[in-house]
């Protein structure tokens, strides 16, 4: 094996070593080059040769690299103005120059898909925001796209367009699904282009602004449909999540607006970064990194247990756990794998579980959570990990539980009396559930769940509205035979 090829190998991986063996011998034959390329334009990750291999991206891959001794295309320039080119794409375009003119667009969103833009405000001190509606979008429906995908005309037929502010202005294009695809706010690859020829200098010359671009616009066979992002350093980074325009990478790197944040790279023996999480273990405290993390009361789970003594961190095969230990001895278990991604959580000390407990992860594959009661809104509802859940002591669930799940196989709560709105929504795995005690179920139950056969509501006194809405199979359900003599319970239970 040859030095370069032994540097490819420390960098990405085994995997990307033999790829690159295989597809470029001729490049290799100039010591040095293929080193550069990759380098330069790809972040480190051990993850990137499997990411190509499982979805066929060879061919996408190769391209990229011979790009480089290819001339690169020029912008457009058409001399028409930002609107005008919209109108041509089929859009009515808008500047917002107010929170008040940006709340105007909250109407298009489902609920449990708003942007951050909407729902936490003061977007406008760091960004130039416009958004951008298809003239026909009264006739895009959100419940004909049971499958969503990011370019498909639903999830373009509302967008965001942001920029940046400063000498230089990094660009968003914000889906309408937000996070229910992969990278919902590079939409179009943030390439204006590629919505319609041009319109990348109508906006500089019209705004007079200075748009950062990828290097190379054949990095989207991965930022078009996997994790990955275009930093303005113009490396293309494997990120763990995105909330907000923000992405959280492995290797401690944080990525705001186009920049690279790297002051924790630099000090790995001190902070890890998980999720969107830094845990210090110096200073044996967990935080957002700044003030513009969206709300997550995880951090709350775990600091309710007392100010913290000491957190140990243990390997556990490819993974490690985390063990937060409080100043009277109790502990919370997190689990991490190799990529700093949550994968296991354990408090069994918390009672009530508050708002957005890690509403963004996608990973987490087991909790224990014994003694809580209460479910706060929002609990996991864009996990895509976890098979199955028990919560013996849960009483009340909030809105939008476990709501994007599609894994999820047995679930056990024996004692849960009040399910709000979205419970299970687009879960495709369960085929029984038993809920003997439940009295109370807001809208869309288990809607689009295509595979319940069975349910069990022995005690069920109100269902609300999309109740196994887009259910095809269900042929059992036992309901309370007395609904109407126990509705007067419904307001004590409240």
């Amino acid at each position: 094996m040859n030095e370069e090829l032994k540097q490819i190998k420390k960098i990405y991986g085994e995997e990307m070593m033999h790829l690159c063996r295989d597809l470029f011998p001729t490049i290799l034959e100039e010591p040095g080059k293929l080193l550069e390329i990759l380098k330069n334009n790809i972040a480190p990750t051990h993850r990137l040769a499997t990411d190509i291999y499982e979805n066929d991206l060879s061919d996408e891959f190769e391209n990229f690299i011979y790009s480089f001794f290819d001339n690169k295309e020029e912008i457009v320039d058409t001399n028409k103005t930002p609107f005008e080119l919209m109108d041509e794409a089929g859009y009515v375009l808008y500047e917002c120059k107010s929170e008040k003119d940006i709340q105007k667009f909250a109407k298009y969103y489902e609920d449990s898909e708003v942007l951050c833009t909407i729902k936490n405000g003061g977007r406008l001190k760091r960004c130039y925001v416009f958004f951008a509606v298809k003239k026909n979008v009264d006739e895009i429906k959100r419940d004909d796209f049971t499958n969503p995908k990011r370019e498909d005309e639903y999830g373009t037929s509302v967008i965001s367009i942001q920029f940046s502010r400063g000498d230089s202005n990094s660009l968003s294009i914000k889906n309408r699904y937000n996070h229910t695809v992969n990278n919902p706010d590079a939409t179009f690859n943030n390439n204006l282009e590629n919505i319609i020829p041009g319109l990348t200098k109508s906006f500089e010359n019209y705004y007079d602004l200075d748009i950062k671009q990828e290097t190379n616009s054949s990095i989207s066979f991965l930022t078009s449909e996997f994790d990955y992002v275009v930093a303005d350093d113009g490396r293309c980074y494997r990120y763990n999540l995105e909330i907000d325009g923000t992405y959280y990478c492995e290797n401690n790197i944080i990525i705001t607006n186009g920049h690279v944040i790297d002051k924790y790279a630099k000090n790995p023996e001190r902070y890890l970064l998980i999720d969107q999480f830094i845990v210090d273990l110096k200073e044996k405290t967990i935080s957002f990194y700044d003030d513009y993390v969206p709300y997550d009361s995880f951090i709350d789970s775990i600091n309710d247990i007392g100010k913290i003594e000491k957190i140990n961190v243990v390997k556990k095969g490819d993974n490690r756990v985390i063990t937060f230990v409080s100043e009277d001895k109790k502990e919370v278990n997190v689990e991490i794998n190799k990529h700093n991604e949550i994968i296991g959580y354990e408090n069994n000390y918390i009672e009530e579980v508050k708002e957005d407990f890690l509403a963004y992860n996608k990973q987490l594959e087991s909790i224990s959570l014994q003694r809580a009661r209460i479910i706060g809104n929002w609990f996991l509802s864009n996990n895509q990990g976890l098979k199955s859940i028990s919560l013996p002591e849960v009483i009340t669930i909030g809105d939008d539980f476990l709501e994007f799940n599609k894994q999820l196989e047995s679930i056990l709560l024996p004692k849960v009396q009040i399910i709000k709105d979205n419970f299970l929504r687009s879960n495709n795995k369960i085929q029984s559930i038993l809920l003997p005690q439940v009295r109370i179920i807001g809208t869309n139950f288990l809607r689009f769940n295509e595979v319940l056969k069975s349910i069990y509501l022995p005690n069920v006194i109100e269902i609300a509205g999309g109740f196994l809405g887009a259910n095809k199979f269900i042929d059992f359900i036992k309901f309370y035979q007395e609904i109407a003599e126990r509705k007067k319970e419904i307001g004590a239970l409240r």
